[in-house]
């Protein structure tokens, strides 16, 4: 680590000291199960991002997109996740055969709360899962199938700080780089941005099932 700090929190008791404790309802919010509520925000949800680990415990957060309801509620302790055209690292896939413990957050967009659900994972090809998660008569190759541990919503703070939902600069796009310009530089690649760019619309475009 390039940075060297003097004020390192090394303990729980440290941490409590300066935050407190949780509220009753935030300490015992948490179930076992997908109820009617989580079903509910989970059909309504188009995008989630899901954590993993690999081997050596690094930590990969990935997002997950399609139209809402694309997660299936399976049963109360069992969801299903297709997996879509991408760009074949599959780094969600690696780590859950290493380490099966994942944890899902669910957005609605205009939705500031967010549902947390923590499990294990496994990756299956069951023909008969896969057809209920067919999008535009195309199956989904793979599903991840999550066993529920812990499920719970999460307060809206973040985002209404944040003002994700209410605030969307109408130049933003003219102020970040585009992708094309990202990978160029991070792959070292000797390709111009405006073919990578192009590229990689075409791919938005003509690979998304």
């Amino acid at each position: 680590m390039s940075q060297q700090f003097k004020e390192v929190i090394t303990s729980e008791a440290q941490l409590r000291a300066m935050m407190g404790t949780p509220s009753e309802g935030a300490q015992n919010k948490v179930i076992s199960i997908i109820d009617e509520h989580c079903k509910k925000f989970i059909a309504h949800s188009p995008f989630l991002t899901i954590a993993s680990t690999n081997a050596d415990g690094q930590v990969d957060v990935s997002p997950k997109g399609d139209p809402a309801g694309f997660v299936k509620v399976l049963d109360e302790k069992t969801l299903a996740i297709p997996e879509r055209l991408g760009n074949k690292r599959a780094d969600t896939f690696v780590n859950i055969l290493n380490h099966s413990a994942v944890g899902l957050l669910f957005m609605i967009p205009g939705i500031s709360e967010t549902l947390r659900v923590n499990g294990k994972a496994k990756i299956i090809t069951d023909l008969a899962i896969r057809e209920q998660l067919a999008f535009k008569n195309k199956l989904p190759q793979f599903a991840l199938i999550i066993e529920v541990e812990e499920a719970f919503m999460h307060c809206s703070k973040c985002m209404i700080r944040s003002k994700l939902w209410t605030e969307i600069a109408p130049d933003i796009r003219a102020k970040v780089p585009s992708l094309g310009t990202v990978i160029k530089d991070h792959a070292k690649l000797e390709v111009p941005v405006a073919t990578l760019d192009h590229y990689l619309k075409e791919d938005e475009k003509n690979q998304l099932y």
